[in-house]
């Protein structure tokens, strides 16, 4: 990774105008014109609400989703999720989708995310003393049920999610755990994996059968995998070592070790092949890239070449995985997600050919998928990329 593609000033442009188109596409899906509102699963909703607040979209109709959220959704427990949905959505995404909707809602101020039980309920899911995050603890507020494994994916958002309600215990906790799965990889990313699992006393999982690779093992070959896997983890650690330095105004050497873990995930995710990012699974590399530009520019550390391949990480995903990806309609297609690296539905591409992707545009029926709709990846896509909008901003405003 060796070469711009495009020069800052020209990127930051595009992406602004991706970011109104995009936000266009999710105000007009709202119902009756289309599904957000109306069809019963979070999902239309989660992710829809961070791109509209990152694409600039008023906050009262910001604020219909989460009262429709809070109406359909909120369960007895402080759980949130729509009876009669897929344990895929349900279960598998039981503390995820909250996360996301549930920063948006603290960022304007929605009470969704003050209703009695809901943070307590949320703070369940921290595995004590790991720091590390389940997907899904039960029903039962009285009886966590541990899982096998903790993943990077609910950790951060956990993480964002904290730091958006300001609860500096649980985020250092989670950013400690992020940190150790790092340290834990060194050896491993020196020899392009990273192993994604780790078990409740720390062990990091690297055994792996057949049909288990996708979830268990990002590498540098494969072009299709959970490449997010990198990016939402370095996301998370440059905003906590951001936090950390100036809201709680901590010592910067109690927060370094944080963003030297950030910068050797920057360092394994700049030895990808390009065509990796054609991938809708990178986009998260974006936010990860986006946030640590903006963190290296604003406290005035890191290196021209680092900034420089922070930059260059950023922009590929923004052009290849996002922009060129983007519909006419200003939306991004559907996503047929895959849970194993054996299923046939691995071979589906959603990079547009004059329009069009080479995808089923419905929910393939027994399949070891989990539909993503297009206002899911499309809210998601928005928020990632508008972390990349800051980052590039800072670095040309530090630049004059």
């Amino acid at each position: 990774m060796d070469w711009r593609i495009s020069e800052p000033e020209h990127l930051l442009g595009a992406m602004r105008l991706s970011l109104a188109q995009g936000g266009r596409f999710l105000v007009g899906r709202i119902a009756p014109n289309g599904p957000i509102l109306r069809e019963p699963n979070l999902s239309y909703v989660h992710k829809a609400s961070w791109g509209m607040y990152a694409a600039g979209v008023d906050h009262a109709v910001i604020a219909r989703l989460l009262d429709w959220a809070q109406e359909h959704a909120l369960r007895e427990n402080g759980d949130f999720y729509i009876p009669g949905e897929a344990p895929g959505y349900k279960d598998m995404q039981r503390v995820y989708r909250p996360l996301t909707f549930g920063k948006v809602a603290a960022w304007i101020d929605h009470p969704v995310i003050r209703q009695p039980g809901v943070v307590d309920r949320i703070l369940q899911y921290q595995h004590k003393p790991s720091g590390g995050v389940f997907n899904y603890i039960g029903d039962d507020p009285t009886h966590v049920e541990e899982q096998p494994t903790i993943g990077s994916l609910n950790t951060t958002f956990f993480g964002h999610f904290v730091l958006a309600v300001d609860l500096r215990e649980q985020a250092l906790a989670a950013g400690e755990w992020v940190r150790r799965w790092v340290e834990a990889n060194r050896d491993h990313m020196a020899n392009g994996r990273l192993y994604t699992n780790v078990t409740p006393d720390g062990q990091l999982v690297t055994d792996i059968a057949p049909g288990e690779k996708l979830g268990k093992l990002v590498d540098t070959v494969s072009p299709k995998q959970e490449f997010w896997q990198v990016g939402t983890a370095m996301a998370y650690l440059a905003v906590l070592y951001d936090a950390m330095c100036t809201r709680w105004n901590e010592p910067v050497e109690k927060a370094r070790p944080l963003l030297d873990a950030a910068l050797a995930l920057l360092d394994f995710e700049a030895t990808m092949p390009l065509d990796t990012y054609l991938w809708p699974s990178k986009c998260k590399v974006a936010w990860g890239a986006g946030e640590l530009l903006r963190v290296l520019v604003e406290h005035g550390i890191g290196d021209k070449p680092t900034i420089e391949k922070a930059y260059r990480v950023a922009e590929r995903v923004a052009i290849f995985s996002f922009m060129d990806n983007q519909l006419a309609t200003g939306g991004w297609p559907a996503v047929h997600y895959p849970l194993s690296e054996l299923i046939p539905e691995l071979a589906f591409s959603y990079k547009p050919l004059k329009g069009t992707v080479w995808a089923p545009p419905d929910p393939v029926e027994g399949s070891e998928t989990i539909w993503l709709p297009s206002e899911e990846l499309t809210g998601e896509f928005l928020g990632e990329m508008e972390c990349v909008v800051r980052g590039v901003d800072a670095w040309l405003k530090a630049m004059g």
